[in-house]
Formats: structure tokens, sequence, C-alpha cells
């Protein structure tokens, strides 16, 4: 088919020929730098552009809302729009599986017709704060990492707050991963080969499942910008955060901290009632909620993991120290920093390149599992 990438594909193989390993705080970090920029702690320029393009659509949003929350422009983003870079055929089914005998959740499945034998599984969990996304906004990623792959990718479409507060995400998402292995021989995969992978929440949601895991089914682990601690003013026990952790050429300070402050600013002071995803159900510091506040025993137990985070994130401090978390215990972890990225890159998929580039990251560890 013909290209639709908004980048030239070289840009993708550049970050893969630049990347390089640095001590960070007496930790490797794989350092996965901007194509096309020498600079360091700077936007990259298709970054700042999204940056720029996202705070005009905000405001006008918040204009028509008078500033007011609004679940439904949460819900409705056509800034989201993703490409299709699959190169051979990508086979999809949809389908709707039991959970608990209470309830039904749509899963998509998807896998190229390369894949021969039994294949990996990737159980992908997707994103957006608990409250919404669906396969419609991750369709061209799934379809791509099924190729790139050459797994079965998994794709639920589980439970959202708040019609549907903590655990009944969790719940559907341990489903998945049950059905997964109890179907494997169906679903031509290899039960020895499950991968549980997820960004933002979905990251939040991988970690839960490892947590919930007692059988030993998943057996590696991809975050992507995960979110590893929703606790706020609990966390001051375990590590600081302030912006001195986010160094940055003053001519662009402001938009990347301005785009970090739409996390930052709704979790301070976040309260577990409060919460739309938790609704008072558990607190805070809930390992199911913020794994930064798991055990070393529950840690130990973890299968290896990669923890991908982008730059100028609000969330970057607190994976960044659940990495270190399970460095310190010994454990198979990678932390792969995107240089010049904010959170949700992989929403623009075929328009920056670091979308793609995470996806054939993701696939190398599935190679290797």
């Amino acid at each position: 088919m013909d290209d639709q990438r908004k980048y030239d594909r070289r840009l993708v193989d550049a970050i893969r020929n630049k990347e390089h390993v640095e001590d960070v705080d007496g930790m490797p970090v794989i350092m996965k730098p901007i194509p096309d920029r020498d600079e360091t702690h700077v936007l990259d320029p298709r970054v700042r552009k999204t940056i720029e393009r996202k705070a005009a659509m905000f405001a006008r949003r918040a204009e028509e809302t008078h500033g007011a929350y609004s679940l439904a422009n949460e819900r409705y983003r056509p800034d989201k729009v993703t490409y299709d870079l699959t190169e051979g055929k990508v086979t999809q089914t949809e389908q709707l599986i039991s959970v608990s005998g209470t309830h039904k959740i749509d899963v998509f499945t998807y896998w190229a017709e390369s894949a021969k034998g039994a294949v990996p599984a990737i159980v992908f969990l997707h994103g957006g704060g608990f409250t919404a996304g669906n396969e419609r906004i991750y369709h061209n990623q799934m379809r791509f990492l099924a190729e790139q792959s050459g797994a079965v990718v998994v794709f639920p479409e589980y439970r959202l707050a708040p019609e549907s507060p903590f655990p009944a995400a969790i719940e559907d998402c341990v489903a998945t991963v049950e059905w997964t292995y109890n179907n494997a021989a169906e679903l031509g995969i290899d039960p020895t080969k499950i991968m549980v992978a997820g960004d933002s929440a979905g990251g939040t949601l991988t970690n839960s499942c490892l947590l919930e895991d007692k059988k030993g089914i998943i057996k590696g682990a991809y975050l992507i910008f995960p979110s590893c601690d929703s606790s706020d003013y609990l966390r001051q026990d375990l590590y600081r955060w302030s912006f001195e952790g986010y160094p940055i050429d003053e001519d662009e300070r402001e938009l990347a901290y301005g785009r970090m402050d739409r996390i930052r600013k709704p979790s301070e002071g976040a309260t577990a009632e409060g919460s739309e995803y938790v609704q008072g159900k558990t607190t805070l510091d809930d390992p199911l909620v913020s794994v930064v506040f798991a055990t070393d025993e529950q840690l130990k137990a973890f299968p290896p993991i990669t923890v991908a985070v982008s730059e100028y994130d609000y969330l970057r401090l607190g994976a960044e120290y659940f990495a270190r978390r399970l460095y310190g215990l010994g454990k198979e972890v990678r932390l792969v920093r995107y240089c010049g990225c904010d959170h949700g890159f992989l929403d623009l998929f075929g328009t920056e390149p670091q979308a793609e580039e995470v996806c054939l990251d993701m696939a190398d560890q599935v190679a290797k599992m």
C-alpha cells in the first residue's frame, strides 16, 4: 500500500541508530534521541507542533464549556488521528467474551498473514485515564504491532469509569489474559509466550495484571509512559517530584511544562473519593492503583519488563522510580526514555516517528521472550 507516514521513514531508522545507554542515578537508561536534532533537553519538532495544536484545541474547548470538565470531550478526540503503516495482510476478528459469568466485553484480535505456527501473544491494554479509549483509536497501532512482531495481538475494550469504577477494568483485563491463555490453541499462540502491554492508564492496568497473575501466565510486560503513581501527596515518602527533574531549553519551557500541567494539576491533592476511577472503592496507595507502593515480594514476582517513558511527561518520574525499584531487586528491567517527547505520542501513530519506533521496540522484546 502507499506510504501513509507524515514523516520520512528514515527518521525511525535514525532513532534506532542513535540509541545509546546513559547511567542515570546508578541505573542504565536507554536513550532514544530526537532523530533530527542534536541538542539535548529540547522538544522534537513534530511534538512541538502537536503541543501547539492541542493547546489551541483545549483552549477552545475550555471556552465552550466555561472551564468545566467534560467527559464527552475526553472521549471524543478528533486530534488523535492515526495511519495504517502495514505492508502485508493483517486479519482482524471481533468477539464478545464472558467475564466471571456476570457480563461480556468486546475483544479484538489481530494477526499477520506471515505468522506461522504457534506464535507469541500480546494482550494490549489501552490508555485513556480509565475513562476513555477504544479500538478505533488504536486500530492502526495494533495492526502494525501484529505485523512487526509476528504475534497475535489481543485488544480488550474493558469497562470504563465513571460508569464502572475500580476494580472493573482490572477484572476485565485479567479475564482477557486468562481467556488468551485458555484459548491458546484456537488462537494459534504459544501459551508460554504471553506478553501484556499498555500505555498510560493501560500501563497501570498492565501492572495490575502482573500483581494478580498468581499462575505465572504473563511472561513479559511492556509499559508505555505508564501511570505508576496516582497518589500525589503520599509519594513524598518515596521520591520527590519537581519541575527540576525536567530540564529544557528556555524557549520551549512554557510549551513543555504547560503540556505536563494537563496531568499534574488535576492530580494535585487528588483523593480516592474524588477519583472517577477509584470512587472510594480503595485507597490511592493500593498497589493495584499505584504500583510504586507494591512490596518487594510482590515486585520480585514480575516477569521481564520494559518501562518506556517520555522526557516531558508528568508521569515520568514515578515510572522511573518504579523501574529503579525493580532494578534494585535484581529484576530484568529495561528503562527507555524517548527524548523530546510528551505524554501520549502513541496516539499519533504515523505522525510522530516515536510512535512507530516504540512498536518496533516492543516487537524486538517479543522476539526475545
